[in-house]
């Protein structure tokens, strides 16, 4: 188990890697997810009431209504009729909207609602960082147009028989239900797009991984002292083989272990075969930069390269899947291109076993044939890889038989 030992070696001699791509990138995906809106799960609604002032100079019927009418809607707050305090009040978020009926409002309002004249102007202001102040305006210029139709419609009626009919008017509400659609968000999607968003961390992660511990194995001197050695080719090859499946577990285990711990809570809907599905579909996945990690090993690439390609591919590979925007967003020629990429695959079942209520061999059918495909996809790079190893092992850069050609030269 030497070589066992000293793969592994070489991979916690860099433990820079294991912490950016493993819990760095996990720490991300878990920061993403948590801001992922999954519909109120409260079976009543109830509006938000922003915060106003009115300074009201008028005192006429029409402006006391009308703060009457905020207040039902709104939460008033008090503020001194001083041009400081105003100021302080809107600047500090004290008021999301400060309104100001200058004196003479309601008399000349309802002269102008009976002649059909321009009306006056109110003097408002808005809070910045939200649109609860438009909301407030909104219901202002709501409750004086009720009043304006009122006025129009009797121009011989009391200011006080127009506002009671504008207050009937104004105090008839829509009925407000909560309707959660059968096809939408649950909370355990946030562990679902974890997982999903994951793809570029396992990419990375093992990529870089095992394309360290395969480059350390190499080097030419070190591949030349392992053929003279009397361990056998293939001990050695199982030995790097079982260091890099121990790898991926690894990460496996850890980025899975970090989304449970974050997102644990959202599961309680969720079987525990269903669970169980979910985490092996991540694992199948995990053997695709696994593979990709071995392809890399095989080719000589250095540990520069897999860096980049981990990267590259990680970021490409989730994108296309769909981690990073919808793929019912992108182009229909994108969309196509996505079917191959073993994450679109992987993004699909992870999707469909997460929503699974029922564990049964029919529901599951759809998601092992996913998974399956992605499996196809780490077979085909391992073909790939050992075929590449084969030509590289004869190179001139790994000592074999090219290299005693250029010699014999």
């Amino acid at each position: 188990m030497q070589a066992f030992k000293c793969a592994l070696r070489v991979v916690f001699s860099h433990p820079v890697y294991v912490l950016v791509y493993v819990l760095f990138l996990s720490s991300m995906g878990v920061f993403i997810a948590s801001s992922i809106n999954t519909g109120s799960t409260e079976e009543s609604f109830s509006a938000t009431k922003v915060p106003f002032a009115v300074i009201d100079r008028d005192q006429s019927e029409l402006s006391r209504s009308l703060t009457a009418f905020l207040d039902e809607n709104a939460e008033q707050v008090k503020v001194a009729d001083d041009s400081f305090a105003m100021q302080d009040a809107v600047a500090t978020g004290l008021v999301r909207y400060l309104l100001v009926v200058p004196e003479g409002y309601g008399s000349a309002f309802m002269e102008a609602a009976h002649t059909g004249s321009d009306q006056p102007v109110l003097e408002s202001t808005f809070s910045f960082g939200t649109m609860g102040g438009q909301l407030v305006d909104e219901q202002v210029n709501q409750y004086v147009g009720l009043v304006r139709a009122a006025a129009a419609l009797e121009p011989d009626a009391s200011a006080t028989s127009v506002l009671s009919r504008a207050d009937s008017a104004a105090s008839e509400k829509t009925a407000i239900e909560t309707v959660q659609t059968p096809n939408g968000a649950i909370p355990a999607d946030r562990f679902a797009f974890y997982l999903q968003w994951g793809t570029y961390t396992m990419t990375a992660a093992i990529v870089v991984c095992v394309g360290l511990l395969m480059s350390a194995f190499n080097r030419t001197e070190v591949r030349r002292r392992n053929l003279v050695a009397p361990m056998s080719s293939l001990q050695l090859g199982l030995q790097k083989a079982a260091a890099c499946l121990l790898v991926t577990v690894a990460v496996w285990a850890v980025a899975c272990g970090i989304g449970l711990v974050a997102f644990g809570y959202t599961l309680e809907s969720v079987p525990s075969s269903a669970m169980a599905l979910v985490l092996f579909s991540a694992f199948v996945f995990s053997l695709v930069p696994l593979s990709l990690g071995f392809l890399l090993g095989q080719l000589g690439a250095s540990e520069m390269v897999a860096n980049a390609v981990g990267n590259i591919l990680g970021m490409v590979m989730s994108f296309l899947g769909g981690a990073w925007i919808s793929i019912e967003l992108l182009p229909p020629e994108v969309q196509t291109f996505s079917h191959f990429i073993p994450t679109y695959w992987y993004n699909d079942a992870v999707g469909q076993a997460i929503h699974l209520t029922d564990v049964t061999l029919e529901t599951m059918a759809p998601i092992l044939g996913n998974l399956g495909i992605v499996a196809l996809f780490a077979v085909a790079l391992f073909a790939v890889a050992l075929a590449a190893g084969r030509l590289h092992l004869k190179s001139a850069d790994a000592g074999g038989n090219a290299a005693a050609s250029t010699l014999a030269v």
